[in-house]
C-alpha cells in the first residue's frame, strides 16, 4: 500500500469510544489539534526584506492577533504541537525542490495546495505553511492567493477584492509583477492577490500568459517558494489548469468528511501522481504520519 493509500485509509479510522471532537460541524480550520478582515492591508512605515527586492513593492502588516486566534502559526508563535507539524510538511516539499526532478520543464518551487471540495482547510494549510517556510533561514516565499472565485487567503490577510492581483497580470502582459506582488512585514514572505473577478478565469489560467508568469516568478528569485492557494479540484475547472503548471501538488483533505471517492475523484485529474502528497486535516493523529507522496516519487 503506498502512503497515499495509507493516507487515505487513516481517514476512515473510528475515534476511540466516549471521545468527542473538539470541532464543531463545518469547522475547516485546524488541524488535528480540533484542529477577517476585509479592509485594505496597513502599511509598514519602515521598508522590510531585501533592498533590492521590495524597490517598487507595496507594504502590509501581517494580521498576527487575526492569524492566532483562526490557529494559524505566525513569526512570534511559541513552539508547539501545530508549528511541529508543519515543521515536518515543509521538509518533504523542501527536500523535493532541493533534489529537483528529471524533467526541466517542471518546476518544483511551485507548490499547489488544493483540496476536493470547499471547507477542507486549505487555505488554512496554504498560509501555514507559506508562513513556515518563511522562517527558514535561507528562502523566501511567495504566497499567490489562486482561487479567483472565492480568494480567501487575501480575505485572511486583510485585502479586499478590488485589489490588483494575479488576473491583472494575465490580461495585461505590460504589467510588472513586482508591481503587483506586496512585501509583508514578515521579511521573507510576499503576497500576490487574486486580482479582479473575471468571467473566463479558466481561460485566463489556461493562457500562455499564466504559463509564462509561472516560469518566471519561478526563476526569477532562487530560493523562493511559491504557495498557491487554488480552488478546490471537483468544484471548478480552475484548479485542474494550474496543476498542470505545478512541480508540486498538496491535497488537503479533511479526516470526517473527504471520502476514499472523492479524493480518488480527484486524484483522477491529476496526470502524475509522483507529484502529489496529501495534507491528512482533521485527524487526531499527527499529520507528520499522515503526509507523504505518491509512490511513484523518486
Amino acid at each position: 500500500m503506498g502512503s497515499i493509500e495509507k493516507a487515505i485509509a487513516k481517514m476512515n479510522e473510528n475515534p476511540p469510544r466516549g471521545e468527542r471532537s473538539k470541532l464543531s460541524q463545518g469547522d475547516d480550520q485546524r488541524p488535528h489539534l480540533r484542529v477577517l478582515e476585509n479592509e485594505q492591508p496597513r502599511r509598514v512605515r519602515e521598508p522590510v526584506g531585501r533592498p533590492e527586492a521590495i524597490d517598487k513593492r507595496r507594504h502590509f502588516q501581517l494580521p498576527e492577533k487575526t492569524l492566532e486566534g483562526e490557529g494559524i502559526i505566525t513569526p512570534d508563535s511559541q513552539r508547539n504541537q501545530m508549528s511541529e507539524e508543519y515543521r515536518a510538511i515543509k521538509r518533504r516539499i523542501l527536500s523535493a525542490i532541493d533534489n529537483g526532478y528529471d524533467d526541466p520543464d517542471v518546476q518544483p518551487n511551485i507548490v499547489m495546495l488544493t483540496s476536493c471540495v470547499s471547507g477542507e482547510g486549505k487555505t488554512f494549510s496554504s498560509i501555514n505553511l507559506a508562513i513556515s517556510i518563511a522562517m527558514e533561514r535561507d528562502r523566501s516565499v511567495l504566497l499567490v492567493d489562486g482561487d479567483v472565485t472565492n480568494p480567501m487567503a487575501g480575505v485572511r490577510l486583510g485585502f479586499d477584492s478590488k485589489t490588483r492581483g494575479l488576473t491583472d497580470l494575465l490580461l495585461d502582459n505590460t504589467l510588472d509583477p513586482e508591481d503587483l506582488i506586496w512585501q509583508s512585514s514578515l521579511p521573507t514572505l510576499q503576497f500576490l492577490p487574486a486580482g479582479r473577478l473575471h468571467n473566463q478565469v479558466t481561460e485566463l489560467l489556461a493562457s500562455k500568459s499564466m504559463t509564462a508568469l509561472s516560469a518566471d516568478l519561478s526563476r526569477r528569485h532562487p530560493g523562493r517558494v511559491i504557495i498557491i492557494d487554488s480552488a478546490p479540484m471537483l468544484m471548478t475547472s480552475e484548479a485542474r489548469v494550474v496543476a498542470d503548471l505545478a512541480g508540486q501538488i498538496v491535497f488537503v483533505v479533511a479526516a470526517n468528511s473527504t471520502t476514499r471517492n472523492m479524493v480518488a475523484d480527484a486524484l483522477k485529474l491529476v496526470n502524475d501522481h509522483s507529484r502529489v502528497g496529501l495534507i491528512l486535516n482533521k485527524s487526531r493523529k499527527s499529520i507528520a504520519t499522515t503526509y507523504g507522496y505518491g509512490a511513484g516519487k523518486k
